[in-house]
């Protein structure tokens, strides 16, 4: 159950991030500015969907990878969220230039150009495990 519940938080939070993205194309922001021609022809919608299942699939990836070695899906102990994250930054960093080389979204060439690829899917990646696996452990807290 808990597995389910941190991939959808996963989503959410990919969700939720790319429509800030979205946003924030408006004003001139360094760097962000260069996402606009990516959200031009999507909706909002269509645009967060896209994010969320991104971030959906490298997590579970992840979390495939992380069973593997530990034997359980989910970190528990300080040291797992540490290895939990590494996991999860290497598979966004790779996910992240395997999105450019085969141009899996045409739209995103003059970021990629601008910011390169690698470094920010990593990055963007475990945000959304770190915020989830808040979410994730603070739930049960709050019933």
């Amino acid at each position: 159950m808990n597995e389910i519940l941190f991939l959808v938080l996963n989503f959410i939070v990919g969700f939720v991030s790319d429509i800030i993205l979205n946003v924030l194309t408006h004003y001139n922001i360094q760097y962000i500015e260069s996402l606009k021609p990516y959200f031009q022809n999507k909706t909002i919608i269509e645009a967060a969907f896209y994010a969320g299942l991104t971030v959906l699939i490298i997590v579970g990836f992840a979390m495939i990878i992380y069973s593997l070695f530990k034997g359980k899906y989910l970190p528990e102990s300080k040291e797992d969220i540490f290895y939990f994250g590494l996991i999860a930054f290497v598979l966004g960093y790779i996910g992240d230039i395997i999105i450019e080389q085969n141009d899996i979204f045409p739209k995103l060439k003059l970021y990629y150009q601008v910011v390169g690829s690698g470094l920010w899917g990593g990055l963007a990646i475990l945000f959304s495990v770190y915020i989830s696996l808040i979410g994730l452990y603070l739930y049960p807290r709050i019933q």
